[in-house]
């Protein structure tokens, strides 16, 4: 995160730790953290958590992790800035030397006015925003000047909002003022208020109706119409004001900072840990942390941690602290490290004890134990032993021996116990003499029962019994361990080893439960357990400090603020009042037992890009980005905003429309996907932080991607419909294909008809029209030779003449039919017509026609004109026969395909259904199903009509030419 003090954390229990000379934690951020200048002159916070912070040389806004600058070269007015405020709709509004500027996340907008300084901004709850501009109030928003009192050249010299939104301004000589359902409401005070020039204004969130002021002469109160000086020893001038989640005090000095409390006042200064800069702005955000802006110095955090810690900055030599211990004065406590004996009373600074020795060892502390007296023993490894009645240390071994002392004890019947190198011992205090015990490598000792010690050991734990009998402890999971601490806690032993964590041992029953870092545990390397006043046990170890819940024997999980990675040391562990006191490595740790943390404020989470490859400008369509197929890469990026602890947050994601189940946590702060599929997706993240807070909102973004045109339904619709008329255009290709085929057979079929037909016709009329002719002649001849008289023979010669003359009249329709050249409806037509005409002459019938085909040329098959012409033919017959008629009209027509064939007598009329019996109406009826087409004969007193209707567009025979 940048340069920080790493300052020695501390939590101000104003019941327990007032007054302690040590350095509190204080984490600095300046120009090499990314802040754009160290003079910082205001701060406020966005909605989404981002603090912005002004600055002497431009804007920073900081999300936690990193800076972003704003300057000129990015359209500020001015790079010399003096106030902040955000706006209802997450604007940012700046105040500078060049007057009134406006942030709304995608650029600059500045003020026309810029010969006017804005000195102080602030919003509503309403989310109109006010400024001090030329020592006037100005509504932000409009631009306007404002009035609040009738004097139109008051001096307005505070502006502020309280914790419920409402807006307080300071008129110099007129009084403190609130803005009420859109008037100003003068606040009832004395006339004192009226000399007082009031710089900054806090309304308090705890005590209703008590307002500070901050005045060049110092600090003042005003409550119940009366206005008082406080905290006289606040002699620097106060520059800012604010109130954390506590309802402490913060004001900003021109010599550091003070906090507040009902019991005490802390100066923040150099000598603790903070700055001796001014202190120009104090700002608490959502999360309760305190942000001070200094003049040269940049910015600070302070949090509100659960301890504090002491160090060689308080006059400690080595940080290293190896024992911690009760002194032998009331209120005191001593600390011994690598460095020597030191002694701290509240209120005072840490003091060096002398140990009166010129031995090095003698300065190097392992461990301190108070007795029953009150005395207080020192262990050091190969200096001594020593002990402090409360007036004079002296030496309780002789400087002969040169043991190293690693623990004591004081049984309940006064004796006293030794672990160190040579083994466990005992030590007769009157007569100065030691009794080895055992011989094992000594770790920590505790006594089990009266009479009985458990010696902890490099190779496990043993029971000494009556300081004589020695007996291995097998308890499961302590073989070959080693034992550095233990605990006694009810009906159980809490065993600290340096490899395999905490192992608890059930006395009664011989059951045990291990604890470790699968568990949850800091480290498996346990150096120290204590018990506090509240039932909470205390784990050092060897990468932090845990605590256990002994109702189960479960780890409390720590707050994000509390997790310290420190070494601690073996049983340098001391509860003292209600602090718990821890040495460790890199000094002592204090924590309080009785901590009053406060809320937790969630974590919150925005997404800060959604960037798409290959390059594309992103289109929202009702707030959906929408994409093209082959922009189908997005990269989105979001931040979590946890300022408590910003290395402490990670993230859970999901991409609902591939996977509606959240990701395991990951500190990855953006995420890759890659050939998406077209589709709907909504991709939301979410933060959790270290300690279990989820972010109290999930950020999300929706995009769709746009399928190719060949994966939309309309092209697939498409392209079933065009495999389908491509596959009706293969069948009908092959239909034509076939048809072609066929039409190219049947024509050759017709032209062998043809050859065939007119070969046959002829063939036909010169063999039968020869022999017909040679019958007649040869009748001749015979007639001839027959006398005249003979009338049998020449009636037989008569017939066989008519029979010849038929065979004839027959053979020349057959003929006819046969020639290809009469194929033509034309031809058929005009045929029936000749014959018609042939058959009444001779008779006093008229026969009348009309043929009216459209100088169509229509072609018919044989089969065709064969059974038209025989069904007239057969009608023509019937009315010469049958009719006595007169007239006879036959008439034909063609149009669009239907043709219309009618014969029409005026003779005496037949009984149809009578005539259907007959041999020669049923072959009409035939011939025309034969042909497909309709023949109708009506017959009555009025004569008869045979009408047929054929439809040449329907029969594969018709052609029209």
């Amino acid at each position: 995160m940048g340069k920080k003090i790493l300052l020695l954390f501390l939590i101000l229990f104003s019941y327990c730790l007032d007054g302690f000379s040590q350095r509190y934690n204080f984490e600095q951020y300046d120009i090499e953290d990314g802040l754009t200048q160290s003079q910082v002159t205001a701060i406020t916070q966005d909605n989404k958590r981002r603090l912005w912070i002004s600055t002497l040389g431009g804007l920073s806004c900081f999300n936690g992790k990193q800076f972003t600058d704003y300057t000129k070269i990015r359209g500020l007015s001015s790079n010399f800035i003096l106030a902040l405020a955000s706006g209802k709709k997450d604007e940012i509004w700046i105040g500078s030397a060049k007057g009134l500027s406006k942030y709304d996340g995608k650029g600059f907008s500045n003020s026309a006015d810029t010969k006017k300084w804005v000195g102080a901004l602030a919003t509503d709850k309403n989310g109109t925003t006010y400024c001090i501009k030329a020592k006037r109030l100005y509504n932000a928003n409009k631009d306007q000047l404002i009035t609040i009192s009738n004097d139109t050249t008051e001096i307005v010299t505070a502006l502020k909002t309280d914790y419920s939104g409402n807006i307080w301004v300071a008129v110099h000589g007129k009084g403190l003022y609130q803005l009420e359902k859109g008037k100003w409401k003068l606040w009832p005070l004395d006339e004192k208020i009226k000399i007082l020039i009031v710089t900054n204004i806090l309304v308090d969130k705890l005590n209703k109706g008590k307002v500070w002021l901050l005045t060049p002469e110092g600090i003042y109160v005003a409550q119940n119409n009366n206005i008082n000086k406080v905290y006289n020893e606040i002699t620097s001038k106060c520059n800012a004001i604010a109130q954390d989640g506590k309802g402490s005090i913060w004001i900003g000095t021109n010599k550091g900072a003070y906090y507040i409390t009902p019991a005490s006042v802390i100066h923040f200064n150099s000598q603790n840990g903070f700055t001796d800069n001014v202190v120009n702005e104090i700002f608490k955000d959502v999360e309760n942390n305190i942000w001070l802006g200094t003049d040269g110095s940049g910015l600070f955090r302070f949090t509100n941690n659960s301890y504090v810690t002491f160090d060689e900055t308080q006059g400690i030599e080595s940080r290293i602290v190896m024992a911690i211990a009760n002194g032998p004065t009331p209120g005191s406590i001593w600390l011994g490290s690598y460095g020597g004996l030191y002694e701290y009373k509240q209120n005072q600074k840490i003091t060096n004890v002398k140990i009166p020795s010129q031995n090095p060892d003698s300065y190097r502390i392992n461990f301190l134990y108070n007795d029953h007296k009150n005395n207080l023993w020192v262990g050091t490894p190969g200096g001594g032993l020593w002990k402090h009645n409360g007036k004079r240390l002296e030496r309780m071994d002789t400087d002969n021996w040169h043991i190293a002392y690693n623990a004591m004890i004081e049984d309940s019947g006064g004796t006293i116990w030794l672990s160190t190198n040579h083994g466990c011992l005992t030590f007769d205090v009157n007569s100065r003499k030691f009794t080895r015990i055992t011989q094992q490598f000594g770790g920590g000792l505790m006594e089990l029962a009266r009479d009985s010690i458990i010696l902890g050991t490099q190779d496990g734990a043993w029971l000494v019994a009556n300081k004589k009998m020695l007996t291995p402890l097998k308890i499961k999971g302590l073989s070959g361990s080693n034992i550095l601490c233990m605990l006694k806690y009810k009906d159980y032993v809490l065993f600290g080893t340096a490899d395999y964590g905490l192992v608890i041992w059930n006395i009664k029953t011989g059951a045990t439960k291990s604890l470790n870092t699968k568990s949850g545990l800091a480290s498996d390397h346990i150096y120290s357990l204590l018990e506090d006043k509240k039932g909470i046990i205390w784990v050092g170890t060897g990468r932090g400090i845990d605590r256990i819940d002994p109702k189960n024997f479960t780890i409390i999980p720590p707050q994000s603020e509390d997790e310290l990675l420190v070494e601690c040391n073996q049983n340098a562990i001391l509860q003292h009042n209600n602090n718990v006191w821890i040495g460790t490595t890199k000094g002592v740790i204090v924590y309080g037992v009785n901590p009053n943390p406060e809320k937790k404020v969630s974590p919150y989470i925005y997404i800060n890009s959604v960037n798409v490859t290959p390059n594309y400008k992103p289109k929202y369509v009702e707030g959906v980005l929408t994409l093209p197929y082959n922009h189908n890469r997005i990269n989105i990026s979001y931040t979590g905003i946890y300022l408590k602890n910003p290395d402490a947050v990670m993230y859970q994601y999901r991409l609902i429309g591939l996977d509606n189940k959240f990701s395991q946590p990951s500190s990855n702060s953006s995420m890759n996907f890659t050939a998406i599929p077209p589709g709907k997706y909504t991709f939301q993240v979410k933060v959790i932080s270290k300690d279990g807070l989820f972010s109290v909102n999930t950020a999300s973004v929706v995009f769709e991607i746009l399928p190719a045109y060949y994966q939309t339904s309309l092209f697939k619709f498409f392209i079933v419909i065009l495999i389908i008329l491509l596959i009706l255009f293969i069948v009908y290709i092959i239909l034509m294909l076939n048809e072609r085929r066929r039409k190219l057979r049947l024509k050759i079929k017709l032209e062998e008809q043809f050859k065939i037909r007119k070969q046959t016709a002829e063939d036909f009329h010169d063999d039968l029209g020869n022999k017909l002719t040679r019958i007649t002649v040869l009748s001749e001849v015979l007639g001839s030779m027959i006398d005249k008289d003979d009338t049998e023979k020449r009636n037989i010669l008569k017939k066989i003449r008519c029979n010849v003359d038929e065979l004839y009249n027959g053979t020349k329709d057959i003929l006819w039919s046969l020639n290809p050249k009469n194929d033509s409806l034309e031809q058929v037509l005009n045929h029936i017509k000749d014959f018609g005409q042939e058959m009444v002459n001779e008779t006093p019938i008229l026969f009348k026609f009309d043929i009216d085909l459209n100088n169509k040329y229509t072609k018919l098959s044989l089969d065709m004109s064969r059974n038209i012409l025989m069904i007239f033919k057969e009608s023509i017959h019937n009315s010469l026969k049958h009719a006595k008629a007169r007239v006879i009209n036959f008439e034909a027509k063609l149009n669009n395909g239907m043709l219309l064939i009618t014969l029409q007598d005026d003779g005496i009329g037949f009984d149809v259904a009578h005539a259907k019996d007959g041999h020669g109406m049923n072959n009409m009826y035939v011939r025309a199903k034969r042909i497909n087409a309709d023949l109708k004969i009506i017959s009555n007193d009025n004569g008869t009509s045979v009408l047929l209707l054929v439809n040449f567009s329907t029969l594969k025979h018709f052609k029209d030419a």
